[in-house]
């Protein structure tokens, strides 16, 4: 069936995918590690890296929500997280913030 549109595609208000490589979700993801890293414990200075961006997916709300799933170093040690950010890159200052950060259990 050619030309089918997924129901899920439809849905007003609902995430949709997102290319992780996209440039504005690099951003969103750029910007969750690093307001994250501010979040685990500013004076010992914890590394938090970004990897790469392993899952992505929009919602247009007043701005975009990004939910991500992320590959990050946590001084050296590979985890992943599930980050949420809400953004409006147009905006000069405050364009991004971070609205939900947790880990994946460990395996």
């Amino acid at each position: 069936m050619t030309g089918a549109v997924r129901a899920e595609s439809l849905k007003a208000g609902g995430y949709s995918k997102a290319s992780a490589t996209a440039k504005d979700v690099e951003e969103a993801a750029a910007f969750a590690v690093t307001a994250q890293a501010a979040k685990m414990n500013p004076k010992a200075k914890s590394r938090l890296e970004l990897v790469r961006v392993l899952a992505a997916q929009r919602q247009v709300v007043a701005g975009t929500n990004y939910r991500l799933k992320l590959q990050v170093k946590v001084n050296g040690a590979v985890e992943q997280a599930d980050a949420v950010v809400w953004g409006q890159p147009w905006k000069k200052t405050a364009p991004w913030k971070l609205t939900s950060w947790e880990w994946e259990p460990a395996r």
